[in-house]
């Protein structure tokens, strides 16, 4: 009985110091922590795509290179790493997150439901 009643008095006090842990808040969209892991997969598999072309230019570039790469592809290397944080920003993911909620939450298996950032 000494145990339950120290158990309670615990949870008093703490409960108003606990945050939960199962959601995420941004500036305006709540969403389940493994809803948002699954957003930035697919915000990164959009970014790997429309990069493509900067990932193929870095990567001839580096075609039969080893120690050259650092000078010789710098360009290329700055121009796709660029391309891919503008597609994979934290205002990115916060107007993807939105577009997901304002969808309905689709499931985020069917990424054709999801819409275009």
């Amino acid at each position: 009985r000494r145990q339950r009643d120290d158990r309670r008095r615990r949870r008093a006090r703490t409960a108003g110091r606990r945050t939960p842990t199962r959601t995420r808040t941004m500036s305006t969209v709540t969403v389940l922590k493994k809803e948002e892991e699954a957003i930035i997969t697919l915000m990164k598999e959009r970014a790997l795509v429309a990069c493509k072309d900067a990932q193929r230019e870095y990567y001839e570039c580096v075609k039969g290179r080893t120690l050259s790469i650092a000078w010789a592809c710098r360009e290329r290397a700055a121009a796709m790493s660029t391309c891919l944080h503008a597609h994979t920003s934290d205002e990115v993911l916060e107007d993807m997150k939105a577009r997901w909620v304002k969808a309905g939450k689709p499931s985020i298996a069917d990424r054709g439901n999801i819409p275009k950032f």
